[in-house]
């Protein structure tokens, strides 16, 4: 049975994780580059009350 990561983190197993990915063949990753992996499909969702618009010259949110 594969263990998936999700249930990895939950059961508190990722060296299983680890080990059962190493033998398919998955090798390491710089954490620069995960990061930069990552970023480009993680996207940090804005606050409620915040918007996407300019910012006034004094700082405040543009409504």
């Amino acid at each position: 049975m594969t263990l998936s990561l999700a249930k990895a983190i939950k059961d508190g197993d990722l060296e299983g994780f680890i080990s059962q990915e190493e033998a398919r063949g998955v090798g390491s990753i710089l954490e620069a580059e995960f990061d930069e992996t990552a970023s480009t499909v993680i996207k940090t969702p804005l606050p409620v009350d915040q918007t996407s618009g300019s910012l006034h010259p004094d700082g405040s949110p543009e409504k």
